[in-house]
């Protein structure tokens, strides 16, 4: 059984490919900040009886990016990586030159 991780998978077009790919018969690791609506939403992937391993925490953590990688691994290792995680930064959305250089380091952490 392929072996998946996507980032910011308990929303949006995360939730949506893990679903995909959970219904189509892959083994998926999903990772969110929100470790209450991360597990609600993987519950919900695995009802047709996939493998969906929740795995909460911030990609920017180090330690956190090695849990995933051995989630995965547990799993019989990675197959396909969707770095589905991101941030958009202040709201409303500001030009660039206004956007405050840690809020844009933090910006480029998350989504780079």
């Amino acid at each position: 059984m392929p072996v998946a991780l996507v980032t910011g998978g308990s929303r949006g077009f995360g939730r949506a490919l893990a679903a995909l790919l959970a219904a189509d018969g892959w083994s998926v690791v999903v990772d969110a900040r929100n470790a209450a609506e991360l597990e609600a939403s993987a519950a919900e992937l695995g009802v047709s009886g996939a493998t969906v391993r929740a795995v909460p925490g911030d990609v920017r953590d180090p330690a956190h990016r090695q849990a995933l990688v051995s989630a995965a691994e547990e799993l019989g290792g990675l197959d396909l990586l969707v770095n589905n995680a991101g941030a958009l930064g202040p709201s409303p959305l500001l030009s660039l030159a206004q956007v405050d250089g840690v809020d844009l380091a933090e910006l480029f952490d998350v989504n780079v």
